[in-house]
């Protein structure tokens, strides 16, 4: 049988070898090669769940009009969207994790704030401003007034708490599609002497995994894949195709 195409909605060929490892019997391709140079939608959603649906039904129609989805034929597009929620933090950075550049990333009611001329951190500079952020708000008196109960607390006794949210998305049709939401539960590192590891990117190095003893970068790639959000929210989607 001929493989099935997906189209990933992501340019990112490092994206396109980690879920092409998932999804062994289908072709994954990127919007490159159908010739969709720049291919970034607006994630105007309020969710992971919703900006990944976003960027699916924008290369769906960026297909359509480039005459790669013919009449009667299947022509499934995946997408995913990510980042870190921070239990302390009220979720943030969340999907603005990308965008995030500290406590200032905020506006009063808790809605993000835009820079007129956004500039891109280096993950170093990112996770230094959310330990920073984090221990802002931990040390603040509405927190500390907040009853055992209600506040976030990792098994070590901290309020770190955070974990990775991947929601995933294999859409046939604008109003068909699978949807997946996974997470890898973890703490935030004490401080930025605890800063670890050389693997992954993002905010891997400031996330500890207390089953594994280390951070998310410490781990071997492989074993990141088989424990990481978007590895299992691909494994997911890749037994319900191929049920």
């Amino acid at each position: 049988m001929e493989q099935l195409t997906i189209w990933l909605a992501s340019g990112n060929k490092h994206k396109q070898q980690e879920l092409a490892a998932i999804f062994s019997k289908q072709t994954i391709i990127i919007p490159q090669e159908a010739g969709i140079i720049n291919f970034d939608p607006p994630e105007t959603g309020t969710s992971f769940a919703e900006n990944a649906l976003i960027k699916a039904r924008a290369l769906y129609r960026e297909l359509d009009a480039a005459g790669k989805i013919l009449p009667g034929e299947s022509c499934p597009v995946l997408a995913d969207d990510s980042g870190l929620w921070v239990d302390a933090l009220g979720g943030r950075p969340g999907i603005y994790s990308a965008r995030y550049y500290g406590k200032n990333s905020w506006n009063s009611d808790g809605s993000f704030r835009e820079k007129s001329a956004p500039e891109k951190l280096k993950d170093e500079e990112r996770n230094l401003l959310l330990l920073e952020e984090l221990d802002n708000v931990l040390s603040t008196a509405e927190f500390a007034k907040q009853t055992p109960a209600a506040r976030p607390v990792s098994a070590n006794g901290r309020n770190r708490c955070c974990r990775f949210i991947c929601a995933m998305v294999l859409l046939f049709k604008p109003e068909r599609f699978f949807l997946v939401q996974e997470t890898v539960e973890g703490e935030i590192v004490p401080s930025a002497e605890e800063i670890r590891g050389q693997g992954g990117f993002g905010y891997d190095p400031i996330v500890y995994l207390p089953e594994f003893n280390c951070t998310v970068a410490q781990l071997p790639e492989e074993e990141k894949n088989l424990i990481s959000h978007r590895g299992k929210a691909g494994r997911a989607i890749a037994k319900l195709l191929n049920r």
